[in-house]
């Protein structure tokens, strides 16, 4: 009987003598960035970065809605949504902090409110929530409460909430914890996901 291992090493043997793939160039890089149905969204030379926000904005929504359709999909944010290098560029530079949180929030509660029984889907997270005792998240007392506040807000509000409604709070912290609650609301929606989808039994 041939070895189950076979077919790797047939084709082990093949590709030692392929080419080395290369490097897309940059204008390669930038035509992605260009195509609205490509999901990068920046182009960086190591000193300066080329970003479309309304692309990450678009990403973000992308990303919610997959794990709507299939809560076990793996998402990552460094891969799937926002590196960290256009986290820290959009909210250190262009000061979008509050707008990328309350876009996740404002999503959250589209997608939540479609699908799912409203009297559910409105009730707050408890104040002993705390993400993470659920995700090996590193972050600090402050940005965890700041962020189950917006969250909250959100559910409360019954509308969607405008990037100056959380201005002053999220101003008030430094970078890192700004892009800790944007973290941590992604990670709070897909908590609150999950618990509707096992409540409810609706995929």
């Amino acid at each position: 009987m041939a070895s189950t291992l076979e077919p790797f090493n047939t084709l082990d043997r093949r590709t030692r003598f392929m080419t080395a793939p290369q490097d897309p160039t940059p204008e390669q890089l930038i035509a992605e960035m260009l195509d609205r149905r490509h999901r990068r969204a920046s182009v960086s030379d190591g000193e300066t970065m080329m970003i479309d926000p309304g692309k990450v904005l678009d990403n973000i929504e992308d990303a919610m809605r997959r794990l709507d359709v299939d809560i076990d999909t793996p998402v990552s944010i460094e891969d799937d949504v926002v590196t960290l290098a256009e986290l820290t560029s959009l909210i250190k530079n262009l000061h979008m902090g509050p707008s990328l949180i309350t876009h996740v929030v404002n999503t959250a509660m589209a997608i939540l409110t479609a699908r799912y029984p409203a009297e559910l889907v409105t009730l707050p997270l408890p104040v002993e929530f705390d993400l993470r005792e659920l995700h090996p998240i590193r972050m600090g007392d402050r940005p965890h409460q700041v962020a189950k506040d917006v969250f909250n807000r959100r559910i409360a509000a019954g509308v969607d909430l405008d990037s100056d409604d959380i201005d002053e709070v999220i101003d008030s912290l430094e970078v890192p914890d700004r892009i800790h609650v944007f973290v941590a609301v992604f990670y709070m929606y897909g908590s609150k996901l999950g618990a509707l989808k096992h409540r409810t039994g609706i995929d």
